[in-house]
């Protein structure tokens, strides 16, 4: 389906491409918002849940929901906090996919494409927030790939990165002292802090520590260094202790390298620094006035 969607910059999919891509896209969505319902309570998916019974649900033997009527009770029932744009935009996909399957392309292509790009713009999202946090291992495992392959094409898909990174502009505003270039997608929205890390725009999760190794060396390519350290790997951070203090640049300093824990976010920038006199060589605040780590501390005080 996004393979439909991504073609060279200036262009539009051709008629065909186009058909099946909003196919498609009406198909996803409406299969991603139903097992969020689902998750809720499998009686919701039915058109009209107080005739809702176990055996037919289980044989698949229903009239399910419509997707307008899927994200309202979302909204309504489950208490998702989605916004009215969307519903508004995959009403239209659904005009567009009943108008397609029944009478051809009979609107602008770029009118369609916009829709498409609407809900896609909605549905990553959805996915990434709703979705991906109720699967177990085996099932974030399996959704990986495909989600990689999704995100490796965004960057074709001319309205998307548009729509995207104008709503990103208002999202990131107040987070850009911790936001970075995401290493997978190379957009400014990898938002810092939190375990995992999100980027905003290909909604990939970063572990804080991978994610420190992949942008110093697949971007940058600079020892991620802190003042007067030598060392050719990321610091252990001396606030949260992550392996994941890396020189960066933030979207509140594009001009200058920041000192940056990736993983609690702390800014490190003009600190100095002593090693661990306990024989570990982890970083120390000089300001902070230990002269060693916790972990090497317990040790020397239980000898004494």
């Amino acid at each position: 389906m996004v393979d439909r969607l991504a073609t060279d910059p200036g262009e539009l999919p051709d008629a065909r491409a186009l058909k099946h891509a909003v196919l498609h896209l009406q198909a996803a969505a409406e299969v991603f918002l139903k097992a969020r319902l689902q998750r809720e309570h499998w009686t919701l998916v039915f058109a009209k849940p107080e005739t809702a019974t176990r055996k037919a649900f289980d044989s698949a033997d229903f009239e399910s929901c419509t997707t307008g009527q899927a994200f309202t009770r979302l909204t309504q029932i489950t208490g998702l906090d989605l916004p009215k744009k969307a519903g508004e935009a995959l009403a239209k996909l659904a005009q567009d996919r009943n108008a397609l399957q029944h009478y051809g392309l009979t609107a602008l292509a770029t009118v369609v494409e916009d829709h498409a790009v609407n809900v896609l713009n909605f549905l990553l999202p959805f996915i990434s927030d709703h979705l991906l946090p109720g699967f177990d291992k085996t099932q974030r495992a399996e959704a990986a790939l495909p989600l990689a392959q999704v995100r490796s094409r965004l960057r074709r898909i001319e309205g998307y990165l548009t729509k995207r990174m104008n709503e990103l502009s208002t999202e990131l505003k107040d987070v850009q002292d911790r936001t970075i270039t995401c290493p997978d997608c190379e957009r400014r929205a990898l938002v810092l802090g939190s375990n995992p890390a999100s980027c905003r725009f290909c909604l990939k999760l970063w572990d804080p520590e991978e994610a420190a190794g992949d942008y110093t060396w697949q971007l940058y390519g600079m020892d991620p260094l802190l003042p007067g350290i030598a060392d050719d790997e990321a610091e252990i951070c001396p606030e949260c202790e992550a392996h994941a203090v890396v020189t960066a640049v933030t979207a509140a300093a594009p001009d200058r390298a920041t000192i940056l824990c990736f993983a609690c976010a702390t800014d490190f920038t003009g600190t100095s620094f002593i090693l661990c006199e306990g024989g570990c060589a982890r970083p120390l605040p000089t300001d902070s006035g230990d002269r060693m780590c916790p972990d090497c501390t317990g040790p020397v005080l239980a000898k004494v």
